[in-house]
């Protein structure tokens, strides 16, 4: 089966594009944003031929929720054109597609987030996603959407927070600081391998329609951060000091809910939970070579 992944070497894509190739008979085209802008809507069906009968897994996304804020029309073009051309691409190849959804589509109004919810974007990126789902599923009757909670993964392409993270920690070390502040809002933090992983397994069942795809567990920002410290070894150079979330929202062009934490009901109730614990797989993610550059000898 033919697999064309849109945003190949962001954090997901890279991820999909790692991991597909393990499927029994299967090919992957991957390409990123330099090679294949979803944009373009000639150069998305002239890709076609790599999705033939096959998938076109939609990645590609402008996920950065201050940068959507800032230049909302380069977002809707990229966010919502790219999701039309990836629908019209679908449709020429024969292919079923998959979606990852965001979810910050959700105001955490009510946690855990049912399935069934509604969603209340806070800010623009969530409702340019929104409005992507409902293109989907009025395109396609056997669509796979998964809402996944949100992620790290990727190495030197993390731009979530445990990217951008790390080397702003790394830099307090180096500038003799002991403590750094870091705000307690709530999240799922799910790594990029294991939504691909649980999201191929999905689509080798032939599933369809919506699910939610979480790690196990939920921390928040500053447990995580602790966590970082523990896993590069900082225990005995910084202490991480939680503050209220509302202290940290005061700088952010784009709103995100305090806690958000998925129920992924149909998943476990259908028995394809393949998740794993938040804080193995942080360990597991920052074992990768990438990140000895931050671990002092």
């Amino acid at each position: 089966m033919q697999f064309l992944v849109t945003g190949g070497a962001g954090m997901l894509g890279r991820a999909f594009s790692r991991l597909t190739p393990q499927l029994s008979g299967s090919t992957v085209y991957a390409p990123g944003k330099g090679e294949l802008d979803v944009r373009d809507p000639n150069a998305m069906l002239a890709a076609a031929r790599h999705a033939q009968d096959g998938w076109v897994v939609h990645c590609a996304a402008m996920v950065n929720v201050e940068g959507c804020a800032r230049d909302p029309d380069t977002a809707r073009d990229i966010i919502v054109g790219g999701t039309k051309n990836a629908i019209a691409l679908a449709r020429a190849a024969n292919a079923r597609l998959f979606y990852p959804q965001s979810f910050l589509v959700h105001d955490g109004r009510e946690n855990p987030i049912a399935e069934d919810e509604v969603p209340r974007p806070l800010a623009l990126y969530g409702e340019l996603k929104y409005e992507c789902q409902r293109l989907i599923e009025d395109a396609f009757g056997d669509a796979l959407i998964v809402t996944m909670a949100g992620f790290f993964g990727g190495e030197e392409a993390d731009k979530n927070f445990v990217g951008r993270i790390i080397p702003a920690m790394h830099a307090a070390i180096l500038r003799g600081e002991t403590r750094f502040t870091v705000g307690d809002r709530v999240w799922q933090p799910t790594w990029t391998d294991d939504l691909a992983f649980n999201s191929l397994h999905l689509m080798q069942q032939g599933c369809s329609g919506r699910y939610q795809m979480a790690c196990h567990g939920e921390a928040s920002f500053a447990e995580l951060a602790a966590e970082i410290v523990l896993a590069l070894g900082w225990a005995n150079r910084l202490t991480i000091e939680p503050v209220n979330a509302s202290a940290v929202a005061a700088n952010e062009l784009g709103r995100r809910p305090d806690r958000a934490v998925l129920s992924c009901e149909r998943l476990r109730a259908e028995r394809f939970d393949l998740q794993r614990d938040w804080r193995a797989t942080l360990h597991a993610y920052l074992r990768h070579p990438f990140f000895n550059q931050y671990r002092f000898v």
